[in-house]
């Protein structure tokens, strides 16, 4: 599902800056450094399928409520097994995860109920064997 009806003004503020970030906004977090994280993690999750909306969207997506989770689950050891299937996507959000971290923004618990409401996330949009082919293209 590309569009929700979820409200930004509803989520925390952190995470509204975060998805700022991921969406393409400047924030001191990046340092003015175009070749950043949160950019080859935008890049590579579109090119795996995964809907980013354009900043001015004021509503959230279940793609985006996904990568939220998984940022959320990197900051935590306990929530490792949240993380997505695609090695790749999941290194990236490893490092986005780091930045955030380093930067003293930590995601709250909140993100990672996402995963309890979506079991498959980890395999979405294609199916385990489809991912194979093609992880890290």
């Amino acid at each position: 599902m590309n569009y929700s009806s979820r409200s930004l003004r509803r989520r925390p503020r952190i995470e509204r800056r975060v998805l700022a970030i991921l969406r393409g906004e400047d924030d001191p977090l990046l340092n003015g450094n175009p070749d950043n994280a949160f950019v080859r993690l935008n890049h590579l999750a579109r090119r795996k399928g995964l809907v980013i909306h354009a900043a001015d969207n004021g509503y959230l997506g279940d793609d985006e409520l996904s990568l939220l989770s998984w940022l959320a689950a990197s900051q935590r050891a306990s929530a490792q097994h949240l993380r997505p299937a695609d090695h790749c996507l999941a290194a990236v959000i490893r490092r986005c995860a780091d930045l955030l971290d380093d930067a003293g923004v930590r995601l709250y618990p909140l993100s990672l109920y996402w995963h309890r409401l979506q079991p498959a996330i980890s395999t979405h949009p294609q199916s385990n064997a489809e991912r194979a082919r093609y992880l890290c293209s």
